[in-house]
């Protein structure tokens, strides 16, 4: 091999070896770039708003800052919720919790003040009964929004109760954690009730009232065990009636324990000492539920074990 070819294989070899690197680097600078800038294929949910928030027939666009009850139930709802600060006034029954006191006593659902709603001017009234039309279309024309929430016949209608009151001042996404959070005792205690006896009945009233399902009371104690009066079409039992439902648990006020018809008392769940009694203040709690019935709900369970021992 000549010189000249020796000198032209040396330059091809060193030519292509200079080509590879700058391959090389190339492809290795392309890998950096497409690491350093990565593309996102990911859509950014929407951020949820609070408000607006529909509630019953009222639509909500910002927290009220002023709020009137006419029920004890919904008054100590707001206070449970965290919002005693916003109550201005409370119907003559609100005794329930203690901060309320001083606040504008505006009568009552069935007797609204209207004179004394309109001085106390809140943005809102919420009332858990009817008012009457008149007293709504006086206090609305003062500026005052009337919010009519139903009475819960059920723990189910309870939680949506709380999901309504917290949405008003929370709106419906955070309302329906902190109505979570208020419900969690009651819950808690109902899971621990349930198939705790087997059957009941609750006489309510001397004249044989009984709570059949579409009562609060028959719904509420139906997580403890199978409510024997269940499908009654009156509330208002014969002793016959009573008798023949056979339950194996009686649940009685205290306070008319002794004062029902004579032939109840043969009932096979008095003769065997199963009987469940509510004290006033139990009777209270079921008659405006709150979340505080899991306290009653852990009395009862109390009774049923010392009973059952």
């Amino acid at each position: 091999m000549t010189v000249s070819e020796v000198f032209y294989l040396y330059k091809f070899k060193i030519g292509y070896a200079a080509a590879a690197a700058a391959a090389v680097m190339l492809c290795g600078c392309t890998e950096i770039a497409e690491e350093a800038v990565p593309v996102s294929t990911e859509m950014t949910a929407p951020e949820e708003r609070p408000y607006p928030a529909e509630v019953g027939s009222l639509i909500f666009n910002e927290q009220p800052q002023t709020v009137g009850s006419l029920s004890p139930a919904v008054t100590e709802i707001i206070c449970e919720l965290g919002f005693a600060d916003k109550l201005t006034g409370i119907s003559i029954y609100c005794d329930y919790p203690e901060e309320i006191a001083g606040r504008d006593v505006l009568g009552s659902a069935a007797n609204p003040d209207a004179k004394a709603v309109i001085d106390s001017a809140p943005q809102l009234l919420i009332s858990q009964s009817p008012i009457a039309k008149k007293d709504i279309t006086a206090i609305e024309e003062a500026g005052t929004r009337v919010l009519i929430l139903p009475s819960p016949l059920s723990v189910e209608e309870l939680y949506a109760c709380y999901n309504d009151i917290a949405a008003v001042f929370c709106g419906r996404s955070s309302g329906a954690e902190a109505a979570d959070d208020a419900m969690r005792p009651l819950t808690d205690a109902l899971r621990q009730a349930e198939g705790s006896i087997s059957s009941f009945v609750y006489i309510m009233s001397p004249e044989l009232a009984a709570a059949t399902d579409n009562t609060f009371a028959g719904n509420f104690f139906s997580h403890f065990g199978v409510n024997a009066a269940a499908d009654g079409e009156d509330i208002v039992f014969t002793e016959e009636e009573l008798i023949g439902l056979s339950p194996e648990w009686i649940i009685v006020p205290e306070s008319i324990k002794d004062e029902l018809p004579e032939g109840i008392y043969g009932m096979q769940a008095f003769l065997d000492g199963k009987v469940i009694t509510l004290d006033s203040e139990a009777l209270e709690r079921i008659e405006r539920p709150t979340s505080r019935l899991s306290g009653t709900v852990y009395e009862i369970l109390e009774q049923i074990d010392e009973i059952s021992r």
